[in-house]
């Protein structure tokens, strides 16, 4: 029985009649070789046909889009929605056609962070208009600084930006990155889903994720976070062809199977 995405898409006649649901559980073989031990396939499979039923706009997007954001979720070991907001399936209409965009959420990142073992504390705060805040560097403070202080806790004063900060494990140090609101919004313009999904029904907490994500290059390199900073927001397919991720825009593969890349 084939079980890759081109034998059970491209090269099946009966493919078109099948469900959302039938496709899904066809890649059972292919999601238990790259998920964590940690997360049993049976689990993974509840997950995504629990956000297939809630979210129905799901099973009129592309085949391929579903199968890759799944796919992607399974290679990165984050639930498919879900409550923990670890990676959303986000449908979007673009150039005529429905597609699910993967949009990595705050904890997903946070968690992504975290699991190579040698990063430590890892979070991320709005700025908001009113708060004091400074960075910079001072020889008599022992070099960069960062100090802030909120003006109170009313999340309705807008934004100015988002501090992300991580403690390094080995060396006890902080590594901190602000990213303005400017730049967080134009990170967001990038992305596949533009200001739908996520962005518009957890606002505050993408923008965070976006902080975690300018953190990113600071922290240990991480194979997880490498790919995550990589297919985040990205339409992705599942090509075994390729054996792997490829941006369905633009052709690249985005990663193979068995490699770094």
């Amino acid at each position: 029985m084939t079980t890759d995405l081109a034998g059970t898409i491209a090269t099946n006649q009966s493919a078109e009649k099948r469900t959302a649901h039938d496709l899904i559980r066809s890649m059972i073989p292919e999601f238990g070789k790259v998920l964590p031990e940690a997360v049993p396939v049976d689990t993974f499979l509840r997950l995504a046909l629990t956000e297939l039923q809630r979210n129905t706009d799901l099973q009129a997007c592309t085949p391929g889009s579903l199968l890759g954001s799944l796919m992607l979720a399974a290679q990165l070991g984050l639930e498919p929605g879900g409550p923990l907001g670890h990676l959303y399936l986000t449908p979007r209409r673009l150039k005529g056609e429905m597609n699910v965009v993967p949009i990595i959420g705050y904890k997903g990142l946070v968690e992504l962070s975290r699991r190579s073992g040698k990063v430590g504390t890892v979070k991320a705060q709005i700025i908001r208009d009113g708060d004091l805040f400074d960075q910079g560097f001072d020889t008599q403070r022992g070099g960069e600084y960062t100090t802030w202080r909120p003006a109170d806790h009313d999340e309705k004063r807008p934004p100015i930006g988002v501090l992300a900060w991580a403690t390094l494990i080995d060396t006890g140090s902080v590594q901190t990155r602000f990213t303005p609101i400017d730049a967080v919004d134009a990170r967001r313009d990038r992305g596949a889903a533009g200001a739908k999904g996520p962005w518009a029904t957890d606002r505050d907490a993408m923008i965070r994720k976006t902080g975690i994500r300018a953190l990113a290059p600071d922290l240990p390199a991480s194979t997880a976070m490498a790919l995550a900073t990589r297919a985040d927001e990205r339409i992705t397919e599942y090509r075994a062809d390729v054996g792997g991720l490829i941006d369905a825009a633009t052709g690249e593969v985005i990663h193979q199977e068995g490699t770094d890349q």
